[in-house]
């Protein structure tokens, strides 16, 4: 019998078993973290997104791209999973702003966002 009175698991002491909870308490934390700062981190920790290139998009969601950047270079393209469905996000400058856009598979534009250009990037 181990602490607290549960059978070990062959294969298994008792440092291991702390070790797993350890690392469920810490994930639960980074979790709670995240979504305390409204979840703008979720993403990255879920590892869903992937860097791809213009090339490696399909033809509808690359028409969008160009057109929506209408001439500017995009700096950065990432596939990803929201809501079990493929989006790409893309993100260039434009006249000392940021701008990102959400794009479906099917060509659709999601979303656009447009900031002040941070000066540290």
């Amino acid at each position: 019998m181990t602490e607290r009175g549960r059978a070990a698991t062959p294969g298994k002491g008792i440092g291991q078993i702390s070790v797993g909870r350890s690392l469920i308490m810490m994930t639960r934390w980074m979790l709670l973290a995240v979504m305390a700062f409204g979840g703008t981190v979720a993403v990255a920790l879920a590892g869903d997104d992937e860097k791809v290139t213009i090339d490696q998009v399909p033809a509808a969601v690359k028409a969008t791209i160009l057109k929506e950047a209408n001439g500017a270079t995009v700096t950065e393209i990432e596939k990803e999973t929201k809501d079990g469905k493929t989006v790409y996000e893309a993100e260039w400058t434009e006249g000392g702003k940021e701008v990102e856009i959400t794009v479906a598979e099917d060509g659709t534009l999601i979303e656009k966002e447009v900031e002040e250009a941070d000066d540290d990037d």
